[in-house]
């Protein structure tokens, strides 16, 4: 993968999974649709040059791992589930940062509520002293 500034990305939005999520017990007694949104640093010149499934990263994959995580347990926060979700995005795939955006209807009058997150590689694994202050760079912050 490049070290440019922006990289390719692997864009999927609104992967709707129904859990348990929230901070009052009545809140967690039914599951309720939660939507993510989900980006990757990607190298699709490989893919895109042998135009073969084999060489890029297979997103049905990634939804269903998504959303298996999501039911396994019952979350407080929403920023939990978003941790979560990058931590296992960033052991799965090969990829520099990922951007996680977990959206729940939270209030009366309002779209939703939501939690945005961009971690780079090394911050769940071996090497996690990696440099955090530029998380950011190349992805989107609305």
């Amino acid at each position: 993968m490049s070290d440019l500034a922006q990289p390719d990305r692997l864009i999927i939005h609104e992967v709707a999974v129904e859990c348990r999520l929230g901070v009052y017990e009545w809140e967690r007694q039914t599951p309720q649709r939660i939507l993510i949104d989900l980006e990757l640093a990607i190298d699709a010149a490989e893919a895109a040059a042998r135009d073969d499934v084999a060489a890029t990263v297979d997103y049905g994959d990634l939804v269903t791992a998504v959303k298996q995580l999501t039911q396994s347990k019952t979350y407080r926060l929403l920023e939990t589930m978003a941790e979560d979700i990058s931590a296992m995005l960033l052991q799965r795939v090969p990829t520099k940062q990922v951007w996680v955006r977990v959206k729940k209807r939270a209030l009366p009058n309002v779209g939703y509520a939501a939690v945005e997150i961009v971690r780079p590689v090394g911050r769940f694994g071996a090497d996690a002293s990696a440099d955090t202050s530029q998380r950011s760079a190349g992805f989107p912050t609305a």
